[in-house]
Formats: structure tokens, sequence, C-alpha cells
């Protein structure tokens, strides 16, 4: 039997800010959960604060799966600048441009998502939170996508992108908790399951096709540590005291 764990009122008023409180089942205790992915201009104060280094900035750029399924360089792609950008005459820092410094960050790896949940004071999330999260702690969730049955009303993707750049977070339809951007935008890393150090992707990116733009749809791809992925972004959780 699966029911909703019943949440106090002096718990509800302490929720962090910019975060939602998750309730729990028998299987799932309650958490928070970031209402918004992480944007380029928080991960900016990250990297003013500690001097922290990413991955694809060591490696000048991110890995990508070329047509022969050969990991190789994508050149130029790091958490302040995209290639595409540089194509189309963008030759600038995200986080200088008003159009780009709340887009979600990107660009990383689950290493440099690791250093800044730590930073925070926070944690990667599960598999089994991430869903139980985006389905509004329902069992029986009724909607086909995060907050509604049409993508288009909850999701940045390659249907309303043109596969080029992600957008603004929150400017979608939420969930019924409030939470934006569960699918689309950026690619959100979670823990296989409790206690594993097995990392996974899931919500698809700007750049995702609709098959990709499910509840809990898996990347199909092998994600390693120190590896920096094109649609890489960070959402957190944080354990209720």
């Amino acid at each position: 039997m699966t029911f909703l764990i019943s949440i106090s009122a002096q718990q509800k008023t302490q929720v962090p800010d910019r975060m939602v409180l998750v309730p729990g089942n028998d299987q799932i205790k309650p958490f928070y959960m970031d209402q918004y992915e992480v944007t380029v201009v928080e991960f900016k104060k990250f990297v003013d604060a500690t001097g922290y280094v990413t991955e694809a900035e060591k490696i000048g750029g991110v890995m990508q799966l070329n047509s022969e399924g050969v990991w190789e360089l994508r050149e130029g792609n790091t958490w302040m600048s995209h290639g595409s950008l540089k194509k189309r005459g963008y030759d600038v820092k995200l986080y200088e441009e008003p159009q780009f410094m709340n887009n979600p960050v990107m660009s990383l790896a689950p290493a440099d998502v690791l250093a800044y949940a730590q930073w925070v004071g926070k944690r990667v999330p599960t598999y089994g939170e991430w869903v139980h999260a985006a389905k509004a702690g329902q069992e029986s969730y009724p909607n086909k996508y995060p907050g509604s049955g049409n993508l288009k009303k909850v999701a940045w993707y390659e249907g309303n992108t043109n596969s080029w750049f992600p957008k603004d977070v929150g400017t979608k339809t939420p969930n019924e908790l409030g939470i934006y951007d569960l699918l689309g935008n950026a690619e959100e890393l979670v823990y296989s399951d409790v206690g594993q150090q097995k990392f996974e992707l899931v919500g698809g990116a700007f750049f995702s096709s609709v098959i990709w733009l499910q509840i809990g749809k898996r990347a199909a791809i092998k994600i390693e540590k120190n590896r920096p992925l094109d649609g890489m972004g960070i959402r957190l959780v944080k354990d209720v005291e």
C-alpha cells in the first residue's frame, strides 16, 4: 500500500529558497527539490567563490558520440560558451548577456555537478526521487507530462527551439508542485538508486526529440564522472531534517 506521509506545518514553513517540498510515500522520504534548473549566472557565483574549473574547460569542450559510436571532442562548448553561438556571430560569455544568463547551465560532467552540490549543501537525487517529484508525489499520475498532457506547454525541446539553444528557466508551465522544466531545456543528473554511484541522465534537453521527453526516460548513453556532455545541467535535492 502506498500513502503520502503527512508533512508538519513547521516543515512547510522551512522550505529552502527556490525549492519545493516533495511529499513522501512508504518507499521515499519527503525531500526538497530545486524549483528551477541551476542557471548560468548561479553557476558563475560558484565559480567566482571557489575558482572551480569544469571538466569541459580542462579539455576544451564536451564529448559526444560520432556516427560510429566513438566518443570525440566537440570543441568550444563549456558552461560559459557555446560553439553554436559563435557560428551565429555571438562571441560572448553566457553570463554577461541577459538573453543567456538565466538559461540552465550546461556542458557539465557529473564531477562538476557534485562539486556544485557540495558548495550549496544539497545532493544529486536518485532516479526514484526524480520520477516521484516529476509525478508530483502521485502514484497514479493523470498527465502524460509533468503538469500537462501538452508537451509544448511544459518543455523546451527540438519542437519549439529548433535544437538551437535552451531558454530561460521557469518560462513554461510547472508541475503540480511548482517544479519547472522537468522535461527539456537541460538534461538532469540522477543516481540510479539509493547508495549507488552509477549516474544517469533524465528529462531530455532542448535538442531532444519527443521520444526522449517522457517522465523517467533515461538517456541511452553511459555516464562517466569526468566526461562533460553538451546537455547536462543541474537540479538538486535536499533532505528534510
